[in-house]
């Protein structure tokens, strides 16, 4: 019985695991995004928090408290590309660069954003 319960977690655990590596598809994306979002971006384990707008006409906003408490906003374009998440921003780390971001689900509403393999952040919506 105990091997039978211990089987089941096991299945459980390795399931949800399967699922938070699980990277987003283009069309995914799109209908995610398409129609606009508020994305919530990083948290407290991240050293930063704020609001992504996305808005429907391939423009987005945002402002990010970094945990130093300096402001950063976030002004311009995104589309998708493939399968990623595609922008090119006035402000933040990648000021003036063309970027294209992968997502991977972490959660049914929540995702890890990743640069190559490494993950750089968390987004999340309701």
């Amino acid at each position: 019985m105990h091997r039978t319960i211990l089987t089941g977690l096991s299945v459980m655990f390795l399931g949800t695991q399967a699922i938070a590596a699980t990277a987003m598809i283009g069309k995914e994306l799109q209908a995610l995004l398409s129609d606009g979002k508020v994305i919530a971006l990083g948290g407290p384990k991240e050293r930063y928090s704020g609001e992504l707008s996305v808005l429907k006409d391939g423009t987005a906003h945002a402002q990010v408290k970094l945990d130093s408490g300096d402001v950063i906003s976030i002004d311009g374009v995104w589309h998708i590309s493939g399968n990623a998440f595609c922008r090119s921003w006035k402000g933040g780390r990648d000021a003036g660069k063309a970027v294209c971001d992968p997502w991977n689900n972490t959660g049914l509403k929540s995702v890890s954003v990743l640069n190559g393999k490494e993950n750089i952040g968390m987004n999340s919506w309701k």
